[in-house]
């Protein structure tokens, strides 16, 4: 006779031995607490955060590191809606997050009541942008969510009768379609007819199972290696053929402008920016899966795993025509853009420099949506896949304090850097709670130059009136202290490198408090997007 066990039991069990250590959320008073209770019983810690948005950001950075299954939990109504900025996330950013939000039950549906409202409907449209799915509370349900592989969010809404009804114990694991070897012949011959190619790799190669597969191609292939944010690291920094970040924008023209064919590998059309395809040379396009709208139409596609798509194509590689010297030159070319308009002081890229030399072990960073991204991403090193967290799907801000509590959870060792601006801070304070609760190894370093920068910016460039874009900056070391944290407030140059010393040789969350010179965002946004 088969073994029988509850639903929920079965659930927390299952996500237990996919890899799921720990959950993240706002509970409410109905199925999400006997949602925790049974993760307990399974070895799942339970993290308790400020918002369920930030919630939703950790599981998913959570599943990302873990190449797992990322869990979030909320409460109906104001819960499931303080998550949809976090869901929003996980389907642009391609992150493997399960929401479980508490359900209303049919009778508080058909008539309009006290926190009331549809919510399959309220996140259909977010799952969609992810290839996401809400998932019925049913055992074959879960485990095609788990075998999908394909990093996309799901939702499921539970009730507390669905957790009780009784289910195998141990069902059948779901037969796996074998899938045919990809078909290179049409790859192979534009990558032999190519004597100039430029690579370009996206969030999809950015696994730790993918490292060196990719680093024999490119190197095989001998061009310059651009890496979009979200792939940073996936061909170091100090490796001769990296030659910057792409955007989609002006600072990779003379790269592309050089090439005579665009290796694309795992490029996601979320990564980039909302204007058409630039280039004039065919595309190749190495990828997992198809996007529709796409920005180009490649000359040729490969759409297959992408390990043995590489492993297939690397011993047939010529060695291309690109000197060494040509993507040094490239490569400082990059960095001198980014460099624009900084003449010292605090600005963004002085502090990241500093942040990158006080730090020598080099924490995962994590970075918010905002004018200091472009000297993050740019001058902190990367080495490995995921070395460098950011949501350039969503490009939410209020996503670096959350994601680095996460990342640290998940490797306390080595901790994070959280890089945030005040704007993007401010959405996300309560997590410092977290952070000191769960006593994260994080570093929270706020770039605090009391405005929305990027976009006044843009609204003196529209010749525009003062539309009260900025503030009076708030001190946020006081903030952190009131929360139990260690802080340093930075005023001037004299001050970051001994504050920046400190906070690298503190153990515990601790943050750093700069007040920024804004002037070089408008020379490095110019250079960088033209």
């Amino acid at each position: 006779m088969m073994e029988s066990t509850t639903f929920l039991d079965w659930f927390a069990r299952r996500l237990s031995r996919a890899g799921l250590s720990r959950a993240f959320g706002v509970p409410g008073g109905g199925a999400s607490l006997d949602l925790l209770e049974a993760l307990r019983r399974h070895d799942v810690e339970t993290v308790i955060t400020a918002r369920e948005d930030a919630a939703v950001m950790m599981a998913g950075v959570s599943g990302v590191l873990a190449e797992a299954p990322g869990l979030a939990f909320s409460t109906k109504g104001p819960g499931l809606a303080n998550a949809t900025n976090g869901l929003a996330s996980a389907a642009l950013d391609r992150m493997p997050a399960l929401l479980l939000s508490e359900s209303f039950t049919q009778g508080e549906l058909e008539f309009l009541s006290h926190q009331v409202y549809p919510q399959s409907e309220l996140v259909a449209p977010l799952l969609r942008q992810g290839q996401g799915v809400e998932l019925p509370t049913t055992q074959d349900a879960v485990e095609g969510w788990l075998n999908s592989g394909n990093n996309a969010p799901a939702v499921m809404f539970p009730g507390a009768s669905d957790f009780k009804q009784q289910v195998p114990g141990n069902p059948a694991p779901p037969d796996r379609p074998e899938q045919a070897a990809p078909n290179l012949e049409k790859a192979a011959a534009l990558l032999r007819a190519a004597s100039r190619p430029v690579a370009v790799v996206g969030l999809a190669a950015a696994r730790p199972g993918l490292s060196a597969g990719l680093r024999a191609f490119t190197g095989r292939l001998g061009a310059p290696v651009l890496s979009t944010y979200m792939a940073k690291g996936c061909i170091p920094d100090d490796d001769p053929h990296y030659a910057g970040i792409f955007t989609g924008g002006a600072i990779e023209q003379a790269t592309m402008e050089a090439s005579d064919l665009i290796v694309l590998v795992g490029l996601d059309p979320v990564e980039l920016l909302r204007k058409p395809w630039a280039f004039t040379a065919p595309v190749l396009d190495l990828s997992e899966r198809t996007y529709d709208p796409h920005y180009l139409t490649p000359a040729a596609q490969v759409v297959a795993p992408l390990g043995e798509t590489l492993s297939g194509l690397t011993d047939g590689l010529n060695t291309c025509d690109w000197r060494a010297q040509e993507i040094a030159g490239l490569r400082d070319g990059f960095l001198r853009g980014m460099e624009s308009g900084d003449l010292g002081g605090l600005s963004s890229t002085s502090v990241v420099k500093a942040a990158r030399d006080a730090f020598a072990d080099h924490p995962r960073l994590c970075v918010d949506a905002g004018a200091h991204m472009f000297s993050a991403c740019a001058f902190w090193p990367g080495n490995a896949p995921r070395d460098v967290l950011i949501s350039n799907g969503l490009a939410s801000m209020g996503f670096a304090v959350p994601a680095a509590i996460a990342a640290a959870l998940h490797e306390p060792d080595r901790g994070a850097i959280a890089m945030t601006g005040d704007g993007g801070f401010l959405m996300c304070l309560g997590e410092l709670k977290t952070a000191v609760e769960t006593k994260a190894n994080v570093t929270v370093i706020v770039f605090n130059d009391g405005q929305l920068s990027l976009i006044d910016i843009k609204r003196e460039d529209r010749q525009m009136a003062d539309l009260g874009l900025s503030w009076s900056a708030p001190d946020f070391a006081a903030v952190a202290r009131g929360f139990g944290l260690e802080a340093w407030r930075v005023d001037n140059d004299a001050e970051l490198a001994p504050a920046m010393e400190a906070a690298a040789a503190a153990g515990g969350p601790h943050l750093l408090d700069i007040r920024v010179d804004a002037s070089p965002y408008r020379e490095q946004l110019r250079a960088l997007r033209g």
